[in-house]
């Protein structure tokens, strides 16, 4: 079929840098995935590409089928881009209700898009956990209904326009209570407390819960428990807990204790380092990737990344250059999530866009953590700026809680009611019950004596 280079063009001139859906059809199933790594080769004859990662099961039908399609979307289609990248809760088909025709490859067309093009696959070309896709189009089609879904930040949308707010549908809470949230008070929570406690924070909604560290418990009486609280665990259908360690002693223990998922992690300031692991940046990150290693080897789960990413209370300013450095290095050794940590609380919401921005093409389909310290009362703010920006999991501590021992002036952890109200006024779910997490923080607030830095706890009954 001869391709209209006038057609081809206009198409192409509407994607700009924008949104995509890939489809292909799989023993007459149509198959989609949203996508933006698309771009033209050549007039003739007809080429373009595609990227995707080889872990989708859209990568494999393509390379199975020979051909597929790129649909190009309009400004005023953000819900449809994200029906087909899977974020929208509760869709199982991306294809139901949605107008669709038949290419002449057999592939699926999105008549609602602003233009698409029909493929097929001329050349594959190994790019590393990516295949590239070369097509050979053999029809095309564009229209002038609307200007393209823009792929800016990762945002999916041309501006910051009120009425079309900048926020995902749902995030993901992570209860740090138990570890951060307790482990600088003097006062120390008995054991069947701590369990009580997790307990309670699993009925309140929270499905990930960081429960312990394995730390030297004269450096951290407070967790010298950690191996009989985790023996303790309620064992609750879609429950996660983990643990932190910080060296492969504490990797070892939480081992033999039973965690299946592990947080570490490595300060961006050398000073932090020493007193935190008595060790240097470099030595630390030669003990990270050794318990990476070991931990794959007995089936854990890794989550790891950079402490005070945003600044340092003794060496003050930490360059973003050595955080993304960092960062890059803890995702070569193949982590599964990704931490940026403010332990401090100095972070400002610029600053954490921009670090974001920064790493989300490097981090690719490996997730970024935010761990936000409220110290000088911006904790909210940078959340907003993480959520933005990209962002869908967050640490967070009932009440307020926490602090680092080593950490001059730290704070606690944002509120994980205050946090999780915010995110629900704006309309993003959590599934986390406000009111059974106050009841926690104020039963914890008559053991401890003081009032907590929280404040939605206050103010439900």
């Amino acid at each position: 079929m001869s391709i209209d280079h006038t057609e081809f063009k206009k198409a192409l001139s509407q994607f700009a840098t924008g949104v995509t859906v890939v489809t292909t059809v799989h023993n007459g199933t149509p198959i989609g995935i949203t996508a933006s790594s698309f771009s033209s080769l050549s007039l003739e004859p007809p080429l373009v590409l595609v990227s995707l990662s080889k872990k989708l099961f859209t990568h494999n039908v393509i390379a199975d089928s020979g051909s597929f399609a790129v649909n190009i979307l309009g400004a005023t289609q953000r819900e449809l881009g994200m029906r087909f990248a899977g974020m929208i809760p509760g869709v199982e088909d991306r294809f139901a209700g949605v107008a669709v025709g038949t290419a002449v490859t057999g592939c699926p067309i999105l008549t609602q898009a602003i233009a698409w093009l029909d493929c097929r696959v001329w050349e594959m070309y190994d790019g590393g956990d990516h295949t590239i896709f070369v097509g050979e189009v053999v029809d095309v089609a564009s229209s002038d209904k609307d200007t393209p879904l823009l792929y800016h930040s990762r945002l999916w949308r041309r501006s910051e326009a009120l009425d079309e707010p900048t926020l995902p549908p749902s995030a993901t809470i992570i209860e740090v209570g138990p570890r951060d949230g307790i482990q600088t008070r003097e006062k120390i929570v008995p054991t069947a407390m701590k369990v009580k406690l997790i307990r309670q924070l699993a009925e309140a909604g929270l499905k990930r819960i960081q429960v312990t560290s394995f730390v030297h418990p004269k450096l951290v009486p407070q967790m010298a428990d950690a191996a009989e609280v985790c023996a303790q665990l309620p064992q609750l259908d879609g429950v996660q807990y983990n643990a932190l360690v910080l060296n492969m002693k504490g990797l070892e223990r939480a081992h033999a204790a039973g965690i299946r998922h592990v947080d570490m992690g490595v300060p961006a300031s050398e000073t932090l380092s020493l007193k935190n692991a008595n060790c240097s940046i470099e030595e630390g990150m030669e003990r990270m990737a050794a318990m990476v290693q070991q931990a794959r080897a007995w089936g854990m789960g890794v989550r790891a990344g950079v402490q005070t990413a945003f600044g340092c209370v003794y060496e003050g300013n930490i360059e973003q250059a050595k955080v993304v450095g960092l960062c890059r290095r803890f995702l070569a050794m193949g982590i599964d999530e990704l931490t940026l940590a403010d332990s401090a609380g100095l972070g400002n919401p610029n600053q954490i866009r921009s670090t974001i921005q920064e790493l989300l093409p490097l981090a690719g389909e490996v997730p970024i953590v935010m761990h936000l310290h409220d110290t000088r009362g911006m904790g909210l703010a940078n959340c907003l700026s993480a959520l933005k920006s990209g962002v869908r999991l967050f640490d967070t501590s009932f009440g307020g809680l926490g602090g680092c021992p080593f950490i001059k002036g730290a704070k606690g952890n944002i509120p994980t009611e205050d946090t999780v109200n915010m995110m629900h006024e704006m309309g993003v779910e959590t599934a986390v019950n406000i009111p059974k997490l106050a009841a926690i923080s104020r039963e914890f607030e008559a053991f401890f004596g003081e009032e907590l830095p929280g404040k939605i706890y206050q103010l439900e009954s």
